[in-house]
């Protein structure tokens, strides 16, 4: 199977509407994809330190987007104008998102540029259909595209429409091009390209294409159920070009004798665009692609940016903020928040922030439950929401620190002992007392922490209102808290040393869970 990274081509040469409209053999295409109008990703994922104004301004973002992408085509004067699935987030997008995609469908086509579209995960409803015609008169729940098709603004291709897919035949001034359709369902298995044949009347077609919204081998995480593999683009024939969908990063490979082109998303919806793939190019920013396509090979892609917000990684290791003499990390009085590691956080923080970033930050590493709780995290979530257009705190890289445990033997006339559960290392200067529960720590030595779920939820549930302003959230927060303090105090919880427990020969003294209370161990994450 052969396979080549192709870089953008043309890029140099003038691209102009008039030159292009010179080349009759040149069939010019903006192929855009995983626009997401109405998408709450970063919403859900952000809230509820984000405001709703800046939720407003992130929709306004994606309408500007797929704008750039159409008032791009229009200036361009292309002949074809693409969307290649998750034109919209859901299958039922706003009123304000759907009369917007309208005045953009009926610019295009009063420029006389032809608009061809494919459903995705996102946005199409999973309906199968027989044919198209039969995805056009559905009126239960179709797609949001289809009544776009219905006042022919655009064709649509609905997915899954049988065992064979009806090529649309197209002149574009001298030059015959075949277009087909095909977007995966959600829950849908195997490889859609292989379940399909194409009628023979693309045949007579001097460019044929076909728009893909589908994961693509290579593309995408192994365990994909519906996924296209290399092979099977290989070793088609029908297709010279597929313009695809799905991911969302920008990619051109050549497979075979295939042009395989994905536009990539014209926004970030996560961040994991700032994720490195060894033996991948770099990720490029988002936007839309454009094409020139003649019978015998692809004459230019080039990527055009939009404008998008940046996206920021800050990475801070434990070991950064705490030094490692136990001494000066448990000098901070019990409940009280150590403004220094904070401090650090924010002095970092600074150089990522501008209005038009979002920031990540991840902590990492060991530390105690008593220094998780020196961060102040709602003074970073200020700062963040303050300097940058929003800041996403990542914690489920710390781990706590494992915990010492030591026996409390009542028979010890002393009622002090060094000698830890089994399974349990303890350093070497280490007691406790087992009627006072306050020991002695050696040096580097990390004290016994309890950890209660019930005042980390009430911890974590009063964080998290006082962080909103918004008051119909405080108060459902308030009411889910109650609630599920009622079932945990209805558990009649307790807890009990591993000591106190009656082991089989052989059985392991790991903490156990008993109830409402228990004793977190290292690789556990903190509650995020």
């Amino acid at each position: 199977m052969t396979e080549e990274k192709v870089e953008d081509l043309f890029e140099e040469e003038d691209l102009s509407g008039n030159q292009q409209q010179g080349r009759d053999d040149i069939i010019t295409i903006v192929l855009t994809t995983d626009n997401h109008l109405g998408s709450t990703t970063f919403g859900q994922q952000l809230s509820p330190t984000l405001p709703a104004w800046k939720r407003e301004k992130h929709q306004q973002r994606l309408r500007h987007a797929f704008q750039q992408a159409t008032d791009f085509a229009i200036g361009q004067g292309v002949d074809l104008f693409v969307q290649a699935g998750d034109l919209f987030d859901s299958t039922n997008p706003s009123e304000r998102d759907r009369s917007f995609v309208a005045a953009r469908l009926a610019q295009l086509r009063q420029a006389g540029i032809r608009t061809f579209a494919v459903g995705g995960i996102h946005d199409t409803p999973a309906q199968r259909y027989s044919t198209a015609s039969e995805a056009l008169e559905d009126a239960s729940m179709p797609a949001p595209q289809i009544s776009y098709a219905r006042l022919g603004a655009l064709h649509y291709f609905a997915p899954d429409t049988g065992l064979e897919l009806e090529p649309v035949m197209v002149k574009v001034r001298n030059v015959l091009v075949g277009i087909c359709g095909l977007g995966v369902l959600a829950g849908q298995e195997g490889n859609p390209l292989t379940r399909f044949s194409v009628q023979s009347d693309i045949e007579r077609a001097a460019i044929t294409f076909l728009i893909l919204h589908a994961p693509i081998e290579g593309l995408s995480q192994p365990d994909t159920h519906a996924q296209v593999s290399r092979s099977s683009i290989e070793n088609q024939s029908t297709f010279r070009y597929i313009l695809a969908g799905y991911h969302h990063n920008h990619r051109h490979l050549r497979i075979g004798q295939c042009d395989v082109i994905v536009a990539g998303a014209t926004q970030h919806s996560d961040f994991q665009h700032l994720e490195r793939v060894e033996g991948q190019e770099e990720p490029k920013e988002p936007g839309f692609v454009f094409l020139g396509l003649a019978s015998d090979g692809i004459r230019w892609c080039e990527h055009i940016s939009v404008d998008a917000l940046k996206l920021q990684r800050l990475v801070i290791h434990t070991s950064e903020l705490w030094s490692n003499d136990a001494n000066e990390a448990a000098a901070t009085p019990e409940g009280a928040i150590n403004q220094a590691p904070t401090e650090i956080i924010l002095e970092r923080l600074g150089l990522f922030c501008s209005q038009d970033t979002m920031v990540q930050l991840r902590l990492e590493g060991q530390l105690t439950r008593s220094q998780y709780h020196q961060l102040d995290l709602n003074r970073l979530r200020r700062y963040g929401e303050e300097h940058c257009f929003a800041l996403v705190i990542d914690d489920s890289g710390l781990d706590i620190l494992p915990a010492v445990f030591l026996s409390t033997s009542l028979d010890d006339e002393t009622h002090r002992t060094s000698e830890p559960p089994v399974g349990v290392e303890a350093e070497a200067g280490a007691t406790l007392d087992a009627g006072t529960r306050e020991g002695t720590l050696s040096e580097g030595q990390v004290t016994l922490e309890r950890f209660s779920p019930r005042e980390e939820l009430v911890a974590l549930a009063e964080e998290w209102i006082a962080a909103t302003n918004d008051e119909k959230e405080k108060k459902a927060l308030r009411a889910t808290k109650e609630e599920l303090l009622a079932v945990l105090d209805k558990t009649g919880a307790q807890f009990i040393l591993p000591s106190q427990l009656e082991m089989a020969p052989g059985e392991s003294r790991d903490p156990g869970i008993v109830g409402g209370d228990a004793v977190r161990e290292t690789g556990n994450q903190l509650p995020r």
